[in-house]
């Protein structure tokens, strides 16, 4: 029998070929889990333990946790570390809390040597080497993803690290970071505690988006808000409002337009080297409209009755014909 051009009988078929194409469908799985697979994913492609215990004792591929593999033998980035704890928590395993955060681009700093992970309530609890796994309820549904990623949604990560939160301040530095990162809306975050039976800092949460929604976009402006202006009887300014000066788009964190005044509430993010320069900017084009501009930052609001104080002079000069009233008993406007 004559063997058409480039094909061979089964006994001279390369003894390459098939193991190639097992670890070409294994690459391909890796190439959307940072290289990381397990051994249940590498079976169901037809590559058994033992090749990959070669693979590992040759020094080509490593092993990050029980059943759990790098397709490389150098050191795995973040995104592999980060799949590697998913893969070694099991079935339905997404990521959560902190480590959903750094995904979202929101939240706490400096989070790199915590990975965590959340399974379904119905799963007994697992322990996985330097991976805290919870059990939850409240999971995304089956294959629903971010960027690839299965993970808890952002309006879920959020809520749920603030369950973890004793102070308040961390929860409105929170709720206003995730919201002016994008990643999820204060309307987003209002329908997802709607549907929890039981939230720690409802209330405050629930408050704390009001603001949000009006234009509340940082820790320092809620303070501004909750400690000066509402509780002294300011009138209620215009939250980063849009304005241009020589062409360049900016904003103001709160105008007081009537009066033809602005404060400036200045944290450290953004008003360093160039911002200070736009900050500048943007304060001798108000104050060659005739605005009087205010500045205060971290420290100022410290003292919030002074603040108030100084903001109500100004007002006053400039036409409010309201009156500052104490916030409490211990207001230094008493004194």
């Amino acid at each position: 029998m004559r063997l058409a051009i480039g094909c061979q009988p089964p006994s001279m078929v390369s003894p390459t070929t098939r193991p190639s194409r097992r670890h070409g469908s294994l690459r391909r799985l890796t190439g959307s889990q940072a290289g990381v697979f397990s051994t249940a994913q590498a079976e169901a492609l037809g590559v058994g333990y033992e090749e990959i215990r070669a693979h590992v004792a040759a020094g080509r591929w490593r092993r990050l946790h029980d059943g759990v593999y790098f397709m490389a033998n150098t050191k795995p980035g973040r995104p592999s570390v980060r799949w590697a704890a998913l893969l070694a928590s099991g079935e339905g395993a997404v990521l959560s809390h902190d480590t959903a955060a750094e995904v979202y681009g929101f939240g706490r700093l400096h989070r790199e040597l915590l990975l965590e992970v959340s399974i379904p309530e119905s799963r007994r609890e697992v322990a996985v080497p330097g991976v805290r796994v919870r059990r939850s309820r409240l999971l995304p549904a089956k294959g629903s993803t971010h960027d690839g990623w299965p993970i808890t949604t952002a309006a879920d990560t959020v809520l749920d690290l603030i369950d973890e939160m004793r102070s308040p301040y961390a929860v409105v530095g929170l709720l206003t970071d995730a919201c002016r990162s994008s990643a999820v809306s204060a309307r987003a975050i209002l329908l997802a505690m709607g549907r929890r039976k039981r939230q720690r800092n409802r209330q405050l949460v629930k408050d704390t988006l009001a603001d949000v929604i009006g234009g509340v976009e940082s820790n320092l402006e809620h303070k501004y808000l909750a400690r000066v202006e509402r509780p002294h009887g300011l009138p209620r300014g215009r939250r980063q409002v849009k304005d241009r000066v020589n062409g360049i788009p900016i904003r103001k964190d709160v105008e007081y337009d009537e009066f033809s005044t602005v404060v400036e509430l200045d944290g450290r993010m953004g008003h360093e080297g160039s911002g200070r320069h736009r900050d500048s900017r943007r304060d001798n084009a108000s104050t060659r409209r005739g605005n009087a501009t205010l500045r205060y930052g971290h420290a100022d609001l410290h003292q919030p009755c002074a603040v108030a104080a100084e903001v109500s002079t100004v007002l006053r000069d400039r036409g409010w014909t309201g009156a500052v009233t104490p916030c409490g008993r211990h207001c230094s406007l008493l004194r």
